[in-house]
């Protein structure tokens, strides 16, 4: 991607829970506030840090899927995806979804892509007019359930990690400087509960926050990488705060869809200006 001005503003969507079509009042309510945020902010580029639809329980996930993406070719803005846990509990696989983000209009191209246990992790680069490379998006998908049984929630997997750190060093090396570099996923990392209970953050905390028992690494890797200066995540409904962790941004995207629990206003995240 191009950087066509001194700024570059990304627009974070996150936990739509698209159901069941025919789609109900709530969905409906999910896809205006998405043509209004992308309207509103006018982004460079849409992250969807996952959960983008309901799979369980559901007979054509897929139908889901397609209707979203319809919302989103609409918007003629590019679009970065990651999933979440919801997105594949029943009917339909990641394979399945990345393959329908082929019908995606305005699509990110994927640079370095990788694949764990169905789990892709890829880049997004944003250069300079003149092809400087300028920042780079790591897109990580962050899983489902906790294979181990330790804790709820999957952890970024040590392969994912090792992709990370041999990417990060190619990209350090073509860097003419250093540069901010962003991170998006939809499980949060441990430090996230570590930043608020050291009074490290600001904004909203009404629940738990559900990131992963077992900690592989990556936040360690982030440090040592000193070009990573902001993670985004999702999952979390009635959690949206930010913290600064040791010069690393810890930031929660605003729940975007109408059709699951909590209490938060609905909305988007602005990053960049």
């Amino acid at each position: 991607m191009l950087k066509n001005k001194d700024s570059f503003k990304i627009l974070q969507l996150t936990d739509l829970h698209i159901g069941a079509t025919p789609l109900n009042a709530d969905d409906q309510k999910t896809f205006d506030l998405i043509r209004t945020a992308a309207k509103e902010t006018d982004p460079d580029l849409i992250v969807v840090t996952g959960d983008l639809i309901w799979s369980e329980g559901v007979e054509a996930p897929e139908e889901s899927f397609h209707e979203l993406l319809e919302v989103f070719n609409s918007l003629e803005k590019p679009i970065a995806v990651t999933y979440g846990n919801h997105d594949t509990e029943e009917g339909i696989t990641r394979s399945d979804l990345r393959g329908l983000e082929s019908k995606l209009t305005h699509a990110v191209e994927k640079k370095h892509s990788f694949i764990i246990e169905d789990r892709e992790s890829y880049c997004v680069e944003i250069r300079e007019v003149n092809g400087d490379l300028a920042h780079v998006l790591y897109i990580i998908d962050s899983g489902a359930d906790d294979p181990l049984g330790i804790g709820t929630y999957e952890f970024v997997h040590p392969k994912q990690i090792n992709w990370f750190n041999d990417v990060s060093a190619l990209y350090r090396q073509e860097k003419k400087q250093a540069a901010e570099d962003l991170l998006f996923l939809h499980i949060p990392l441990p430090e996230y509960h570590d930043a608020w209970e050291n009074g490290q953050a600001f904004g909203y905390k009404y629940e738990e926050i559900s990131s992963p028992v077992v900690n592989t690494g990556l936040f360690t890797s982030l440090l040592l990488n000193q070009q990573v200066k902001g993670v985004f995540c999702g999952h979390d409904h009635d959690n949206d705060f930010e913290a600064d962790y040791y010069g690393i941004r810890l930031c929660f995207g605003r729940i975007t869809g109408f059709n699951c629990y909590g209490d938060i206003s609905r909305g988007a995240r602005v990053s960049g200006g």
